[in-house]
């Protein structure tokens, strides 16, 4: 169609993490993303990679310690 403009937006992703630190600190945000695992990088990079190492070796640590299975220190859920 002419003069039709149709933004298409990301799907939304609601990220809570408890930081490991000596004092828990719950961080939360809606981040943007392709997918979960892109939105979840996004919010790694931004929220919680002073916790571990800045790297993909680090965001492999932080996924494995967000999806644990008896302890997670993570939730992501997609908005809709």
């Amino acid at each position: 169609m002419k003069g039709v403009e149709v933004i298409i937006s990301m799907p939304k992703f609601s990220i809570a993490f408890i930081a490991p630190s000596k004092v828990s600190t719950l961080k939360h945000r809606i981040v943007e993303g392709q997918d979960q695992d892109s939105a979840l990088k996004s919010f790694f990079s931004e929220e919680a990679s002073e916790f571990y190492s800045d790297d993909d070796q680090g965001f492999f640590y932080f996924k494995e310690d967000f999806f644990d299975e008896t302890n997670p220190s993570g939730s992501v859920v997609r908005c809709e």
